[in-house]
């Protein structure tokens, strides 16, 4: 009995105790802070009919991507602009620049140019201050640092900056006399960011069949200039488009892949390089055979999701890789395993007429895809297993989605 009373001290002891350290942890305690819930919408930009150019872009702001169905043409809230866009790029969750080519433009007849624009206070997009641009003929366009761009086969570099509710555009020569081949400068065909002011740009040279990066500044100034050849040049095209086929991952490594097509005639097979974080050359020991693994096929256009897991679009023939050959299949790839899985739930590739600008956000991808027949849609993509869900959808077929981007509040 005497041991069981002791037990009932101690116990009520330790109690007591508890009891005075919770009580002045919260008297003496700052609160805590809740965690900061990021506010951001999502933005549809879409084309009436068979999005043709020079018909206009409209842009419809929505809460989410995963679900939900409306019209964008005749919504009261969408926004009309006046311009096609061939490529759109988002900068920084904060700028949006739409280009803008010869064949359909609202600019002048004959001229390239482009728009941009911002999230508005009423949950809209508005066109920036120095909107818009008449630039002239570019090929790729992207992003790095704050800039936008749209490089020309030429000398020529149009860097777009916001500034506040204004954007302003500077034209930046490259000097590409310094680093000729064979008496032939280079063209870029792809830009991307390692941070800390230095971007890997893909070189395209007309005689050289290697791949060659160009590791420069932002300033665009060049540093210097690297190949391998174990693939061809890095860049796809559709007609007088050019898309980037260069890309770094989370971990900082550059990934430069080569789809090998695009009227490419090389007899090297579609793949892709690793130039390793914090070094300036290929690894020599990284080489991953996309083209075999894919069964035979070459591909167009590449874009990052997550990690190292990338989508591809590949062309719909084993022979047929042209710059104006149909591309609507679609790959995930993981770089450092060297998985691939063709994505699953979404239409066959015979029944697809074409994608917009897809938006990776928080891990997935949302890729748009407008059908041969049918409503468009947005197909999201978990990329561990290759597989689609679909999420939002257009409610009706006389509309394509040209683009999907996510804007910061």
């Amino acid at each position: 009995m005497r041991k069981t009373n002791i037990i009932q001290k101690v116990i009520l002891s330790v109690l007591v105790s508890y009891m005075a350290i919770s009580c002045s942890s919260d008297d003496n305690d700052d609160p805590v802070e809740p965690p900061v819930v990021e506010k951001g919408k999502f933005v549809i930009s879409a084309a009436p009919g068979t999005g043709k150019l020079g018909v206009g872009t409209y842009f419809l702001t929505v809460d989410q991507l995963d679900s939900g169905t409306d019209g964008i043409v005749d919504n009261a809230n969408a926004v009309k602009t006046t311009s096609s866009f061939t490529q759109i790029v988002v900068n920084n969750s904060k700028t949006l620049m739409g280009f803008i080519y010869p064949n359909g433009s609202d600019l002048g007849q004959g001229k390239s140019g482009a728009r941009a624009f911002k999230f508005g206070d009423d949950n809209k997009m508005q066109e920036l201050q120095g909107s818009p641009f008449i630039t002239g003929r570019f090929s790729v366009t992207g992003n790095f640092g704050n800039y936008i761009f749209a490089m020309s086969n030429k000398d020529n570099s149009y860097l777009f900056e916001k500034s506040g509710d204004n954007i302003n555009m500077v034209d930046k020569p490259i000097d590409f006399a310094s680093h000729m081949i064979n008496d032939k400068k280079a063209t870029i065909t792809g830009i991307a960011d390692r941070g800390n002011n230095e971007i890997i740009a893909a070189f395209k040279y007309a005689s050289l069949d290697n791949v060659a990066v160009a590791i420069m500044d932002y300033d665009l100034n060049i540093k210097s200039v690297i190949q391998d050849s174990r693939i061809s040049f890095s860049g796809g095209q559709w007609r007088g488009a050019v898309y980037s086929q260069i890309s770094t991952d989370n971990s900082g490594n550059v990934y430069v892949f080569s789809g090998a097509g695009s009227g490419n005639s090389t007899q090297k097979k579609a793949g892709a390089l690793r130039i390793n974080k914090g070094t300036s050359e290929f690894d020599n020991k990284y080489y991953f055979d996309i083209e075999t693994a894919s069964g035979g096929y070459k591909f167009r256009k590449v874009f990052p999701i997550t990690e190292d897991y990338y989508l591809l679009e590949f062309y719909n023939d084993l022979t047929n890789s042209g710059n104006t050959s149909s591309a609507t299949r679609y790959a995930v790839i993981k770089m450092g395993t060297k998985d691939f899985k063709w994505v699953q739930g979404i239409p066959d590739y015979s029944q697809i007429s074409s994608n917009g600008w897809p938006l990776a956000y928080k891990g997935k991808m949302y890729l748009p895809l407008n059908p041969v027949s049918g409503n468009s849609a947005v197909y999201v993509i978990d990329p561990a297993s290759g597989n689609a869900t679909k999420g939002f959808e257009v409610n009706n077929d006389k509309e394509q989605i040209r683009a999907v981007s996510y804007f910061k509040n």
